[in-house]
């Protein structure tokens, strides 16, 4: 069974589950809501996780 990343479209309320690897859509399949109104709600996973952004606890000043 292929893992799948889960979407809500906030204006039509309805689940998207689309296999990873493949990009969130361009709009709902479901009204045809532009893609601004899909987000993420599962826990999403693939990336390095909380705190490892580029400036996260690194000290940007000179000393």
């Amino acid at each position: 069974m292929t893992e799948m990343k889960k979407f809500k479209c906030s204006k039509c309320g309805e689940i998207i589950e689309i296999p990873y690897g493949i990009p969130k859509p361009e709009s709902c399949p479901h009204c045809g809501a532009p893609g601004i109104y899909i987000h993420r709600i599962d826990e999403g996973g693939r990336g390095l996780g909380p705190g490892r952004g580029r400036r996260c606890g690194a000290r940007m000043g000179r000393m």
